[in-house]
């Protein structure tokens, strides 16, 4: 009887172990999947920021060149235009261009055991 008793402890032990261990890992795994993330949207948002700036001075080149020929308002309103037509563009190929690629990553990222 005292042998069951110290097979059924030792039995117990090594599951509260194995519990601890795997509890351990799910947490590294979160950590690591979560700085991941992070890192990519920090990333993104530096991006973003840069890629705007240099939007920004282009544009601001093209007017200056448009308003030789144009005027500083048909420049200015040039801009606009394509400005409207990169907008519209955006929208109608959202899907392909923002909600595919993010679902993509943070599935891969998620559903990925390596």
């Amino acid at each position: 009887m005292a042998e069951n008793t110290s097979q059924l402890n030792s039995l117990w032990n090594e599951l509260k172990e194995t519990a601890k261990f795997h509890l351990d890992y799910a947490k590294l795994t979160a950590a690591e999947k979560i700085t991941v993330l992070l890192a990519t949207v920090a990333f993104a948002l530096v991006a973003f920021a840069m890629v705007s700036s240099v939007i920004f001075f282009v544009s601001l080149g093209l007017v200056m060149l448009l308003a030789k020929s144009t005027g500083i308002f048909g420049a200015s309103m040039i801009m606009a235009g394509i400005y409207v037509v990169l907008l519209v563009a955006a929208f109608f190929l959202r899907r392909v261009l923002l909600i595919n690629p993010i679902a993509r990553f943070v599935s891969h990222l998620l559903l990925n055991n390596d």
